[in-house]
């Protein structure tokens, strides 16, 4: 089971919020293996928090617990629906607070069985969950201290997700997801920044010896970078035998600073204030965002985002139901006829409207094939397939398509019978007037 981005709170990336200055908290605390034992210990903390006014607690990463055995780690996972999940969503709506829950073990349905995905999940303060995003980037280390050995692969039994989203729309900012070992990609955070985050959050179990080391750099230089808040929970402390965490949970503003650091404090929650208009001040005095040459250095991965809007501009006169659409990227749609000519019949089109290749942008144009890369693995795994066909319509002509508002026929290139199922992935770039008897 993938990550779905849930939903967000406007369908506009450029909403206003209500006001500038914001209470968040952030926790940090010593998980061992007894899940009830470190739910009741993150119970309290958040529940201090908001007396003292928070609108959202961040957790750490693997708040639900820690065990000493990779088996004993696996077995306890849980699925979306399971007991840990619901207690956080209970709490959240009881106390009317937000919650990133910095991440949990959870269970692969139906599928690899020895192996968890290590999930984060953001809750609304109504008890709604808002986005869920497995972990991307996973640890590997093998460290010698003099006598001590730090080693760790995660992969191990852990299975990386496959995307990460846009950044969410809150009462308190916009924020984008992170965990962990994510800290040291700065590509990912870039991408975050890109499409409007604020925040950006980094629940964690670092060790000690890569804490020491690297933990305040990391994170003020991801602040640095972005002109975003970071916010870091993390755990701290022995946990058992073989495992120790560093601490220091922080939140750094957007020129750098630390505001909080809990050092080796546990159970802990400090309240801090954030001030979005502070954070517009710093990236108007320093439009980092402006000299950005991505027409050097640009790549795009997949970002998905739930599509809330009702319709989409197919054309000048024509538009798209929503309902036809199934992927939405930064430049890009994904769109599925209503009545699809074959199964797996799939068109990419840019969002803006563009009558020739030619007219496209750099970015729109890499984004269109990042998409369709992404899409064509979607459907071969769907439809158990071996090979597919790539299509590009480009101009009024192609595809026997005729210019404006006539459909008369569509020109299906040479399909291949993969099991009695034929699957097509159809690359549009053209009048986008094509579809209007289709819809």
């Amino acid at each position: 089971m993938s990550s779905v981005f849930v939903s967000s709170l406007s369908s506009s990336p450029n909403s206003s919020l209500s006001k500038a200055k914001h209470k968040i908290a952030i926790c940090q605390l010593t998980c061992k293996e007894n899940k009830n034992e470190n739910f009741n210990i993150c119970k309290k903390l958040i529940t201090e928090a908001k007396s003292q006014g928070a609108e959202i607690v961040f957790l750490p990463e693997a708040c639900d617990y820690i065990e000493q055995s990779t088996k004993a780690s696996i077995e306890k996972g849980e699925t979306l629906d399971g007991e840990f999940i619901e207690n956080y969503k209970k709490l959240a709506s009881d106390l009317q607070i937000w919650i990133s829950i910095g991440s949990f073990h959870r269970k692969i349905e139906n599928y690899d069985q020895t192996k968890i995905y290590n999930t984060n999940i953001l809750v609304s303060n109504e008890g709604e969950i808002k986005s869920i995003y497995d972990k991307v980037h996973l640890f590997e280390v093998n460290l010698k201290n003099g006598d001590v050995i730090t080693s760790l692969k995660e992969s191990d039994y852990t299975q990386a997700g496959s995307e990460f989203f846009m950044p969410i729309e809150t009462p308190f900012g916009t924020l984008g997801n992170c965990i962990c070992y994510d800290l040291r990609f700065p590509q990912m955070s870039a991408i975050l920044r890109k499409f409007g985050a604020q925040i950006l959050s980094y629940p964690s179990v670092f060790t000690v010896p890569t804490g020491q080391a690297h933990w305040e750099i990391l994170l003020r230089a991801r602040a640095i970078e972005n002109q975003c808040y970071v916010v870091a929970s993390a755990q701290v402390g022995e946990h058992n035998q073989k495992r120790s965490s560093y601490g220091h949970s922080m939140v750094v503003d957007p020129w750098g600073k630390v505001l909080v650091d809990l050092k080796n404090e546990s159970p802990c929650v400090k309240i801090v204030e954030i001030d979005l208009d502070y954070l517009k001040q710093v990236r108007n005095s320093m439009p980092i965002s402006n000299s950005i040459r991505s027409d050097l250095y640009l790549q795009y991965p997949i970002v998905k985002k739930k599509i809330d809007r009702p319709f989409y501009n197919f054309s000048e006169k024509i538009k798209l139901d929503n309902k036809s659409v199934f992927l939405e990227t930064q430049y890009c749609i994904g769109v599925v006829n209503i009545k699809p000519i074959v199964p797996g019949h799939v068109m990419i089109i840019p969002k803006e409207i563009r009558h020739r290749v030619e007219d496209m942008t750099s970015e729109e144009a890499i984004d269109l094939f990042h998409t369709a890369k992404y899409v064509a693995a979607e459907l071969e795994r769907h439809f158990n397939a071996t090979s597919l066909n790539f299509g590009i319509q480009d101009g009024p002509d192609s595809g026997q398509s005729v210019k404006r508002y006539k459909y008369t026929s569509f020109s299906q290139p040479i399909l291949k019978r993969l099991n009695n199922t034929r699957v097509d992935l159809a690359v549009i770039v053209e009048n986008r007037l094509f579809f209007k008897t289709l819809l």
